[in-house]
Parts: structure tokens; sequence; C-alpha cells
């Protein structure tokens, strides 16, 4: 497993050690995995969006259509989220 190293401010330091009781290494790595989480989500968002405009163009869909296919990928999302356990 590759290493990051973090700096942080010795205010955020201090506050930090305060806290023992937390996992900072375990906490920062979710927040790490949650955002590039995100970023692969929008980058998908954003290819869904232009293929979905490429099918419509000729598409006997309708808005229904459309709108169940977009609930059914938002629950698949969600469904990737909770596995990874950041929902």
């Amino acid at each position: 497993m590759a290493e990051l190293v973090v700096k942080i401010p010795e205010e955020l330091e201090k506050e930090i050690e305060e806290m023992p009781e937390e996992d900072w290494s375990e906490f920062a790595l979710k927040a790490i995995e949650l955002r590039a989480f995100e970023l692969k989500l929008e980058k998908s968002r954003k290819l869904r969006h232009a293929l979905f405009k490429a099918l419509i163009s000729g598409s006997k869909l309708t808005e229904e259509d459309a709108l169940e296919l977009g609930r059914k990928a938002n629950e698949e999302m969600l469904a990737q989220l909770k596995e990874k356990g950041l929902v």
C-alpha cells in the first residue's frame, strides 16, 4: 500500500492530539476514498449525460422511462457508496 504524508497546521495538530480515540489515518483514508468516488461519479455523470443526449436524439423513450432509468442509476450509485462504507 502506498503511503501519503500530510502536513497540517500546528493548531490543528493540537486539536487532533486532544482526540486520541479517533483513528485519524482511517478518517483520512475514508475522506480520500470518498473524494475519489465523488470525482469518478462526476465524470460518470458527464459521460452518462452525453450518452443520454446522443441516445434520445432518435429514441422512442418517454420522459417517464428516462426518469426511471435515472432512478435505477442513482440506486446503483447509492449501493456502491454503502458497499464502500461511505454512506
